[in-house]
């Protein structure tokens, strides 16, 4: 019994080293590339907010198009006793807008659909942070399992072990309840271990599958090594070239340019009917129209308030984005410096060593130097170990890419 237990401690290590391949359930794998490419062609949030920036760059198009001219024709057929007379007049109608105004309505429809691109982009990246964070979760999970489920074989062969020796007389009863308590707790540990990968495994195909029947998505590749230094610096340079930044700029200038057009307002359009007369007594000619609207009572002055208005909401807008994605980016770049140095002082040398720990104590435990508890403390403290950098290899990992979103990139960039 005691070299099986050895064996499973070389079990435990080897469990520790390759978390994402060993799962229970049988789940579609993928890589973190593919998890975005999936997540680019089948995303449900992401088809809403395509379709709302494409809603607003279509009314923006529409906003800055021309009048259509007026095709009429007026037949008019006259009378007195047994005299007849007609009049056909032919024309073409149209409303002339001022050149200056024209152009405000184009220019600020230009930056309103720019502004819908950016904000567009902003929500990809935040909704590919969302796919790269729920991917990186995932691992976690299944690797916190597989952890779990080692250290679950150990405590059983322990408690095992542990009941011959109980007949034997070689423990007392009070180690033996121990183990047996520990070994109900581990089991019920591994349960929820389990649950909670089915769940992220669920979740994270949720993001990328829309509506296709595999219902579990697992992560094909684990999460290795430290993600590349990024300096505070650089971090919160990146603010201006922010896709929402971006938005909020374009917003502002569009508002600009819409107080511009409703600055002249008041002073109307005409319109220009320019026709051809025809008479029943044989007279013929072109007819010539003109109508301009008088503005006595309708100065659009409500409308020029409100552009203006909405000129002051965009420019306090683009200042208060603006010291948010600061503050988000320092938050985040603050954050992504305290996991990432943990995990560099942690590295792979005291997973090492609690594994080497392991293995020493179920050595002592064949030659009688080590007793069942001692062999269970450096099970649970290989357990920890493990969970630990587990733990914080996936939250580096999704604090770089949260860094990443905050300065307005992807990790394909850094390639």
């Amino acid at each position: 019994m005691r070299a099986t237990l050895k064996r499973l401690g070389w079990a435990l290590g080897a469990l520790a080293l390759a978390p994402a391949t060993l799962t229970a359930q049988v789940t579609e794998r993928i890589s973190m590339d593919e998890a975005i490419g999936l997540f680019a062609e089948n995303s449900l949030a992401l088809r809403i907010a395509r379709a709302d920036a494409e809603e607003i760059q279509g009314i923006a198009r529409q906003s800055k198009s021309y009048f259509n001219p007026a095709l009429t024709v007026v037949h008019e057929t006259l009378g007195r006793g047994e005299d007849d007379y007609w009049e056909t007049t032919v024309g073409l109608e149209q409303t002339i807008e001022w050149p200056g105004r024209t152009t405000a309505r184009g220019r600020a429809a230009r930056y309103t659909a720019g502004a819908a691109g950016a904000e567009f982009r902003a929500d990809s990246l935040r909704l590919a942070f969302d796919v790269r964070a729920a991917y990186a979760a995932t691992w976690a999970a299944e690797a916190g399992e597989a952890v779990l489920k080692g250290t679950a074989e150990v405590i059983a062969g322990v408690a095992e072990d542990a009941e011959r020796r109980l007949e034997e007389g070689d423990i007392s009863g009070y180690d033996a309840r121990r183990l047996r308590l520990e070994r109900i707790r581990i089991e019920g540990d591994v349960l929820s271990a389990a649950l909670a990968s089915g769940a992220a495994r669920r979740h994270l195909a949720t993001l990328v599958l829309g509506d296709s029947e595999i219902t579990e998505i697992g992560p094909a590749d684990p999460l290795l090594g430290i993600p590349p230094e990024v300096p505070p610096d650089a971090a919160l340079s990146s603010v201006a070239g922010r896709p929402d930044i971006e938005a909020a700029t374009g917003a502002l200038e569009a508002a600009r340019a819409s107080v511009s057009a409703a600055a002249n307002g008041w002073i109307t359009d005409p319109t220009f009917l320019l026709g051809y007369k025809d008479q029943a007594d044989g007279f013929s000619g072109a007819a010539l129209t003109v109508a301009l609207p008088l503005p006595l009572f309708d100065r659009r002055g409500g409308a020029a308030d409100g552009a203006r208005a909405r000129q002051s909401a965009a420019s306090a807008s683009l200042d208060l984005r603006t010291r948010e994605a600061r503050t988000d980016v320092l938050s985040a770049s603050d954050r992504y410096e305290v996991t990432r140095q943990r995990l560099g002082r942690i590295g792979d040398d005291l997973v090492d060593e609690a594994q080497a720990l392991l293995t020493a104590a179920g050595a002592a435990y064949d030659e009688g130097e080590m007793s069942l508890l001692e062999l269970l403390d450096a099970a649970r403290a290989f357990r920890d170990t493990r969970l630990t950098a587990v733990s914080l290899t996936a939250d580096t990992w999704i604090a770089y890419y949260d860094l990443l979103r905050a300065m307005g990139r992807a990790p394909e960039e850094d390639r």
